[in-house]
């Protein structure tokens, strides 16, 4: 084992022992010289204890007070330059020994309810670090899950982006073709001239727009699978709603063709725009659109209708917009209405139970509300609510 290192050793406990004797040695000077003899400078020797135990603590406090007794004692008690005491002068010296012991107490109970205070604040302050690095993690894992969960949703959506992207490549495929058969050199008949030409001319011009409009298409489809599916920071930037749904509504096309699903869109021009990222809310509106195709899965092919609309709201008195997802499907008990928002909570065989506990984690991380109520007829909406960008 270990030997325990004396007390007085320490540089701490030093500092306070020396703390003692000075200001003791201090008020005494003080008393000696500037009062009578005979009068007893009491709260001089009171302070002396109060500081020496508020700076040193309280083994220097309680040092602080036997020497501050010792010289009360021995330079005012009678008989003066003496231990001895006088039966006269002990209710004096009792009084003193009591006030210097309650001030001693009084200042350690402080001293250490500020020595907590303080540990409290430093462990307070490491609780937050603790938390920042906590809630900075859960950022982090919350991304890599919605970026898990976008690629998931756009696997389920491969055929509808492949036909997507097919047609229009299909349509320049055919254009080319018509293009390189008009400049084939036709065979000369007399009489013929430059108006067939011209012709042929005006219908190359033709072709070429449209294999410009059909690649313009195809990139357009490529370009909204590559923001839904890398891994990119979030960007807040101004948003126009009806681009989103725009986008969403492309990629869900032939997935809604398939179905037999058809979709109508209800969108105001004066809609306000957001603040948001666009790649979070496409998610989250896509996954609203596939919810509402997979909810009318069992019903009759006229009546598959998934509508989507918008209007100006006000949340808490502030301007705010809000975007709904309506289909007429089986729809849902009010009860379970919570339920669909927890994670792995899924009434899909083949569901992960993540998407709207995702989508609905992105809404509220933009300051928004997602939530969902069944219809007065057949079918449920969800609906989420966002703050509208303020004009400058």
């Amino acid at each position: 084992m270990g030997k325990v290192k004396p007390v007085w050793t320490k540089p701490q406990a030093m500092l306070g022992y020396a703390v003692a004797f000075l200001s003791v040695t201090s008020t005494l000077l003080v008393a000696l010289f500037q009062f009578n003899l005979q009068a007893a400078p009491v709260s001089l020797f009171l302070c002396a204890i109060m500081f020496t135990a508020w700076v040193g603590g309280l083994k220097a406090g309680v040092l602080a007070m036997a020497l501050a007794v010792l010289s009360f004692k021995y330079y005012f008690l009678a008989p003066t330059h003496s231990l001895a005491v006088e039966p006269t002068e002990l209710p004096r010296l009792g009084v003193f020994v009591l006030a210097a012991v309650f001030v001693l107490a009084i200042t350690g109970a402080q001293k250490r309810s500020e020595d907590k205070l303080r540990k409290a604040g430093r462990e307070l302050q490491a609780n937050l670090e603790d938390l920042n690095r906590t809630q900075q993690a859960l950022q982090k894992a919350q991304a890599e899950l919605a970026h898990m969960t976008r690629v998931t949703t756009m696997g389920e959506l491969t055929a509808s982006i492949a036909h997507e992207v097919n047609q229009p490549l299909t349509a320049v495929v055919n254009n080319a073709n018509a293009c390189i058969s008009l400049l084939e050199p036709a065979p000369s008949h007399s009489g013929e001239g430059g108006p067939h030409s011209t012709s042929n001319l005006e219908d190359i011009r033709e072709a070429l727009g449209e294999i410009r409009d059909d690649a313009e298409r195809a990139s357009a489809v490529v370009v909204r699978v590559r923001q839904l599916a890398k891994k990119a920071p979030v960007e807040r930037s101004p948003l126009d709603l009806r681009d989103v749904v725009k986008d969403v509504l492309a990629l869900a096309r032939y997935e809604s063709v398939t179905r037999r699903v058809t979709i109508r869109t209800d969108l105001p021009q004066d809609l306000p725009a957001v603040l948001g990222d666009r790649v979070q809310l496409q998610q989250v509106l896509l996954n609203l659109v596939m919810n509402g195709m997979d909810a009318m899965n069992l019903v009759e092919e006229p009546k598959r209708i998934l509508l989507v609309f918008g209007k100006s709201d006000t949340r808490d008195g502030t301007p705010a917009v809000l975007l709904c997802v309506q289909d007429a499907g089986t729809g849902f008990k009010p009860a379970a209405m919570e339920r669909l928002f927890e994670p792995f909570y899924t009434t899909k065989p083949q569901g992960m139970g993540m998407g709207l506990a995702i989508s609905r984690s992105l809404i509220e991380a933009h300051g928004g509300r997602l939530w969902a109520e069944p219809n007065q007829g057949p079918g449920a909406t969800f609906s989420f609510s966002l703050p509208a960008a303020l004009a400058h």
